[in-house]
Order: C-alpha cells, then structure tokens, then sequence
C-alpha cells in the first residue's frame, strides 16, 4: 500500500548527517533510485519481496486498484519527530531533545498507462526544523541546514496499479555535500524496496497480508516484515492499519562520514513499528498517515590507531505524521 513516504527515511539518514553517530535505519514506503543530477536515467526495480495474503476478510470484497486521474496534484507536508538515547562503552550519553523537522513536498501523476501504470513526478518544496529553546542553537543550525538539502529534490517514478514500484529516477540538488550523496546512493540499490504492494486476489474489511522483504538501509543489510490489515474500505478510500518488523545480523559496516580506517560492527538491530493510513484509490499519496518506530542497535567501533573496541548502544524512537491535499 502506498505511501509511508521515504520522507522517514530520508529525514532519519539526514539527521545522521548532522548528529554523530549515525542513527539505526527505519523502513520508508516510497520509491526511488539515484541518478546523477546532470545525467538522469531510469533503472528498473528487482523484486525482492513477497507477498501473502493471510485472510481475504469479509463479504464484499474487491480487488484493490490503484486509479489516480491523469494530472491529479497533491500538496504533502511530513511532520517527523525523533528521540534517542545512546551509551558508549557502557556509560550513557546524556540525552538531548531531537528538533522536529517538517517537510513539504508536491506529487504530480503525469500520465496512466492503458495496462493501468502510473507515471508520477515529485519534488521537495521546503524542509526546515521547528525552532526549540530545549535545543542547543548550534545543534538546531546544523539539522536545519542539512535537511534544507531536500529542498530542489525531485524526480519520477513509475508504479503499477497495485502499487509495485516498476522503475524511477531522482535529481539530488546541485551542490549537496558527498555525505548526502552517498547516503542517497545507498538508499537506492533497489527501488522495490520502497513500495507496498496490495494483495492480487479481491478482499474485504478484516483482511490481512503480510509483505517480506530484504533491505539495504544507510547500508546495513536487513530483513523487514509488514502486515498490513484492511480495517475499512468506503467510497474507495482504504483504511489501512501497518505493523512492521526488521532485524539485522552482525555484518560490517562502512558509513559516510566516517574517519578512515575506522572499523564498524553491527552486532545486533532490532525494529518495531506501528501506525495507520487512509488511501484514497484515486489519489497518488495517502489523505493521512501516521507511523512510530522504535529501534534498538548495537555495534562496535574500532580505532584505527590504537585498535581499541568500544561498544554503542543506541535507541531510537521515530513517530512521523502525513497530510495531503489535493490542488486545483
């Protein structure tokens, strides 16, 4: 099901662009894959998931299709909070207060294909954090100038009427610093690992699905599993209640931004989370949407002078709240 937004994502590896260490990764529900900005090109998606349906729900049913009208618009505003807390070597770091950030963006359906494909273009508008006087002014400063970076984002896709992700491209800003680039990058080795496909068969209110996939997230490989439920389905607006699960084994890690050298372990990641949508089948992006993640990591970081290990815990609580409308 469309669209938790990459927004989570992409708010989450940019607040790691501006607070050391980088936070543990949190799933996102849309597409992308990275291009260069002066030379575009479209990549196809490799499937990597699976979906299953787990009970087809209550009489009546109908096959969910997405149908968005050629040259549908949508204004979407993402409202992202975050808190987290870390222990280095046993000893806890003293907690600070994460800025909310919020972040606009416009969704375009281009054209619809005969077979039903839905060509979209977006772009990101505005993103800023909210002013905190619980915030060190130095700290809001470089959350804010790191993720006014989205702003000049902006790209196509493409997706089927099931909301499988078939091919896309972005456009970075011109002058995003290398960090930036390179978390985009790793971001994008598959593009459907972004989307949310609904089930194939015809369902009705109670049904439930479960759709698995393997990730490569800020570059930690891991494995989610979402289930989705079907609490509602009125006038073609879908009521959509979203679990989620992701879990990651003990593998290397090389992150942007890093001092060379540097040897990162992840020993463990661990993710729950929880919210709901409301679909309209005729629009390209959720009417409202809301999602909270909880992650817990654990990995080790060895100095490259004096080969001493330490061990970072981190837990991270992510709560993220959509809102669309249609333009005229």
């Amino acid at each position: 099901m469309k669209k938790i937004l990459f927004a989570s994502s992409v708010c989450l590896f940019l607040t790691g662009g501006a607070l050391k260490p980088v936070a543990a990764p949190v799933s996102a529900q849309t597409p992308f894959v990275m291009t260069q900005t002066n030379n575009p090109q479209t990549s196809p998606a490799t499937p990597t998931q699976q979906v299953e349906l787990l009970s087809t729900g209550a009489e009546p049913r109908q096959e969910l299709r997405f149908a968005p009208p050629a040259n549908t618009k949508q204004t979407v505003s993402i409202t992202t909070t975050m808190d987290a807390a870390s222990s280095v070597g046993g000893q806890a770091v003293p907690k600070f207060k994460i800025p909310t950030s919020v972040m606009k963006m416009d969704v375009t359906v281009t054209q619809v294909d005969p077979n039903g494909d839905i060509h979209l273009q977006f772009a990101y508008t505005d993103a800023d954090v909210v002013a905190d006087s619980a915030v060190p002014p130095e700290l809001l400063e470089s959350m804010r100038s790191t993720i006014q970076q989205l702003v000049g984002l902006n790209g196509t896709y493409i997706t089927d009427n099931r909301g499988q992700v078939k091919s896309g491209n972005f456009d970075l800003p011109e002058g995003s610093d290398p960090i930036t680039e390179q978390l985009f990058e790793q971001l994008s080795n598959s593009l459907d690992q972004f989307s949310s496909p609904v089930p194939a068969e015809a369902i009705g209110k109670g049904a439930k699905w479960r759709v698995t996939s393997s990730l490569n997230l800020s570059g930690i490989n891991l494995s989610q599993t979402t289930v989705y439920e079907l609490v509602d389905l009125q006038d073609n607006v879908a009521t959509i209640n979203v679990t989620l699960e992701q879990n990651a084994n003990t593998q290397n890690l090389t992150l942007p931004g890093t001092p060379a050298g540097a040897d990162f372990t992840l020993k463990s990641l661990s993710s729950q989370g929880q919210g709901q949508m409301i679909m309209p089948l005729n629009a390209a992006m959720p009417s409202r949407s809301n999602v909270s993640i909880s992650s817990n990591n654990e990995m080790s970081i060895k100095d490259p002078n004096s080969k001493t290990e330490t061990t970072l815990t981190t837990q991270l609580s992510m709560q993220m709240a959509l809102e669309s409308q249609f333009q005229q």
